[in-house]
């Protein structure tokens, strides 16, 4: 039996991991639909618990969510299983295991804090750039963390430029404002190669972005005193693409995740183990 199993919960697809002997396994995932019914969303997610059994269950999902019972308050995705205890789900398909919840951004925090560019002490600051743009940042080794149990002084919804923050940096806004420069309907992915290939309107587009970010966190974080900014998510493949740009619009340093691909599953296992009294500082509601 493994000592835990990981769930990074997207719309696409639910990442997984495991630990066993205290060892991580290697990271998988499997496909879900955020947009199916409940028996669509729910039964990839029991089977695979049933076929890894467990002493524990780490799920990481974002909000909103009453993560003590893993009850979803999603109305954007997820829509078929809003008001379902998953907690109370797992413990049926795996009788025995104990069953945790954190929101996806904290987890990432968690994940490089405490498994990855070893950020407890002092004030480090970070961001997912997936879909959306999520923050967080901890201060002596714990979340910074709302009564709602996400982290506390969200960025994705600040106004910004005539927007806000999460127009203008993560993939919706990179994609947003590709398409405005040049007619096409690349993914980030597809406009980095281009970059990389020496398109000078794709490479512009990350300076851009880096500069725009840089701008946001200096803003955000001024008077926190943080020390460390850390980047996760997809997009933070490129991010090499952007931190010279960032650098000159914010004097914090700044680096990629040391686990671009796993972060928020190494968080959830961390925080199976030690627990929210250990690891959250309950500052804003």
């Amino acid at each position: 039996m493994l000592d835990c199993l990981m769930l990074d919960v997207g719309g696409t697809f639910v990442k997984t991991g495991s630990v066993a002997g205290g060892a991580f396994g290697a990271p998988g995932l499997f496909p879900i639909r955020e947009s199916g019914t409940r028996e669509e969303i729910l039964s990839p997610m029991i089977d695979y618990i049933r076929s890894h059994p467990a002493k524990r269950i780490a799920v990481s999902m974002p909000g909103p969510m009453d993560y003590p019972t893993g009850t979803s308050h999603m109305k954007h995705k997820f829509v078929a299983i809003e008001g379902i205890s998953l907690k109370a789900e797992f413990e049926a398909a795996l009788p025995g295991c104990e069953v945790s919840f954190l929101h996806d951004a904290a987890a990432f925090l968690l994940g490089e804090a405490y498994e990855g560019n070893g950020l407890k002490d002092g004030c480090f600051a970070g961001s997912m750039l997936g879909t959306g743009l999520g923050f967080g940042m901890m201060r002596g080794g714990k979340l910074l963390m709302r009564r709602v149990l996400s982290p506390a002084l969200p960025l994705w919804n600040l106004p910004f430029e005539g927007g806000i923050a999460e127009d203008y940096v993560s993939g919706r806004g990179i994609r947003r404002r590709w398409t405005e420069k040049t007619g096409n309907t690349d993914d980030v992915k597809e406009i980095s190669i281009l970059a990389r290939q020496g398109n000078r309107e794709a490479i512009d587009l990350f300076r851009e972005t880096g500069a725009l970010f840089g701008r946001m966190i200096s803003e955000h974080t001024k008077g926190q005193g943080v020390t460390r900014f850390v980047v996760g998510g997809q997009i933070a493949k490129s991010w090499d693409l952007m931190a010279p740009s960032f650098a000159e619009n914010c004097a914090i340093p700044a680096l990629a995740a040391a686990h671009l691909d796993d972060a928020a599953l190494r968080g959830a296992w961390t925080f199976s183990r030690l627990g929210q009294d250990a690891l959250y500082d309950i500052v804003s509601n």
